[in-house]
């Protein structure tokens, strides 16, 4: 009894320590910053700007986007995390979800949503990367293990960085470096695997596969991607129904909890 006490109060103090609406605030505040930015001075005057607090405190972020165009694409993503993330947040609520936004692991980019479901019966940790690359299709080889990009007749891009490659190192930076607070104390909590997500927004679109590569998770039908590192890859307007369904699949294989004793 002791054990599950300590549990119960260690699961307490970790729901208390994570506010979702202190992330949201905390984007909405840069995105606002950048709004003003992109409408109100040309690109000499971003480049010589005094940024203010809190978005100074992003200043390997803002290095790179002293131009117009990277300032319009910074706030694009912005709009992308946080529509998704409130979305989540809305449908969850009653789970006590657990949303960290733009997470950044040196050398490899930022994590858009790292959302954790903290809460018996299936606790879930979900890596989820949100990207567009406007009017395109996007396609899987599986010969090269890698993402193309097709634009009109412009021909074939490799889609670089390597999303997959990408995600897995995140994820394991993250979990070796930010543990406790991401992901728990307990011993479940360091062994729960990351379920990976690359989600295509806006007017990218995703090719029709071959059937193999596709899996099924409850009325969802994503790709699945298989290397060192697995991945999920669907579109945007599929990640909340994808979640759901996750986790209802998830919970009806999760043991069931034995009734105390009086």
């Amino acid at each position: 009894m002791k054990i599950s006490v300590e549990n119960h109060l260690i699961q307490v103090n970790e729901l208390r320590a994570h506010d979702n609406q202190t992330e949201f605030q905390r984007l909405e505040e840069e995105n606002n910053w950048l709004t003003a930015a992109n409408t109100t001075v040309d690109e000499a005057v971003v480049a010589s700007v005094v940024i203010p607090e809190p978005i100074a405190k992003l200043g390997s972020l803002l290095a790179g986007t002293a131009t117009t165009s990277l300032l319009l694409k910074r706030t694009q993503k912005i709009n992308s995390i946080l529509r998704n993330a409130k979305v989540l947040d809305e449908a969850f609520q009653e789970r006590k979800i657990q949303i960290f936004v733009d997470l950044p692991v040196p050398d490899h980019g930022r994590l858009d949503l790292l959302v954790k479901f903290p809460l018996p019966p299936k606790k879930a940790v979900f890596a989820i990367a949100l990207r567009s690359q406007g009017k395109a299709t996007i396609f899987y080889n599986e010969q090269k293990e890698s993402f193309y990009i097709r634009r009109g007749d412009a021909g074939l891009k490799r889609w670089t960085p390597d999303h997959i490659e990408r995600l897995g190192v995140q994820g394991f930076w993250l979990r070796m470096n930010r543990q406790e607070e991401l992901f728990g104390t307990s011993r479940n909590d360091r062994n729960r695997p990351i379920v990976k997500l690359l989600v295509i927004t806006g007017e990218t679109k995703i090719k029709k596969h071959p059937d193999t590569l596709y899996t099924t998770v409850g009325d969802q039908t994503v790709l699945l991607i298989q290397r060192r590192s697995s991945i999920y890859v669907l579109r945007e307007e599929q990640l909340l129904p994808f979640i759901q369904a996750w986790l209802a699949l998830s919970e009806q294989s999760a043991p069931k909890s034995q009734p105390s004793k009086p």
